[in-house]
């Protein structure tokens, strides 16, 4: 049985470069990983998340990354795309019946400078 939902056969699949967190430097600023370029559908969208801790955050991106993507973002990582730097904020993993991956949704962040 296949799912019903699957990534990529609806949507507008697009170039996103994923930064993965690594660590902090010695200032507390993070450092990243090379950059690497995966495939996924981004949408812009203007909510307004509940974070750990109970603090309120405007999103700027949605980000729907299928499972079989090169990288699987988390928390904390840096991703690119048109231009727009942000970080990932929130991560929700969608799966099948047979509790299988089938896309990663992340809500970012604006990067503050």
């Amino acid at each position: 049985m296949t799912s019903s939902v699957v990534l990529g056969r609806h949507w507008t699949l697009e170039t996103v470069q994923v930064e993965q967190q690594v660590g902090l430097d010695g200032q507390g600023k993070p450092t990243y990983d090379t950059p690497v370029d995966i495939e996924a559908h981004v949408t812009w969208e203007d909510r307004v998340v509940v974070e750990r801790g109970g603090t309120f955050t405007r999103t700027a991106l949605t980000v729907y990354v299928p499972a079989d993507a090169a990288v699987l973002p988390v928390r904390y990582d840096r991703l690119t795309y048109d231009g727009n730097v942000v970080h990932v904020l929130q991560v929700k993993d969608v799966k099948n019946r047979q509790a299988q991956l089938i896309y990663r949704r992340l809500r970012t962040t604006q990067e503050v400078v």
